[in-house]
């Protein structure tokens, strides 16, 4: 389960994964991990390639808004298997068959292996990247 909580300007400020306490062991409770924005992390990466899989299925164009700073590269994270997530990403673009847009807002920014994930050359037949003039030169 995934949480977000805004912060007094009305934007997401963190985000939370949600661990539900073992109903079997009363010594257990509920715990909230915080996740930053605009980061994959096991989780959310497995929701993006699932995303994906579907929307090919159905046979739907695809445009990616993509204003990432890459995966979360912690211990647990590894150990989470973020590796593996992040490419069922990429292999559910190598598989897409219809139209891929991918394009950079202003402002936004791609970093590390959010580029990688999201860079064209992985299906060039039916993806392309645009970027907008005020976007971030990050690679």
């Amino acid at each position: 389960v995934s949480t977000q909580s805004t912060g007094s300007s009305g934007i997401n400020a963190e985000y939370g994964c949600e661990q539900p306490a073992d109903p079997a062991n009363l010594d257990t409770e509920t715990k909230i991990t915080q996740q930053a924005g605009q980061v994959w992390f096991p989780d959310s990466a497995y929701k993006t390639a699932q995303a994906l899989k579907d929307f090919n299925r159905e046979q739907l164009p695809l445009i990616i808004f993509a204003n990432w700073r890459g995966f979360s590269g912690g211990m647990r994270d590894m150990y989470g298997e973020i590796l593996k997530y992040g490419s069922y990403i990429v292999d559910g673009l190598v598989e897409y068959k219809q139209p891929v847009f991918v394009y950079i807002p202003p402002h936004g920014e791609l970093r590390g292996g959010a580029w990688v994930v999201v860079d064209p050359k992985i299906n060039p037949d039916v993806m392309e990247m645009y970027a907008d003039r005020e976007s971030r030169e990050v690679y």
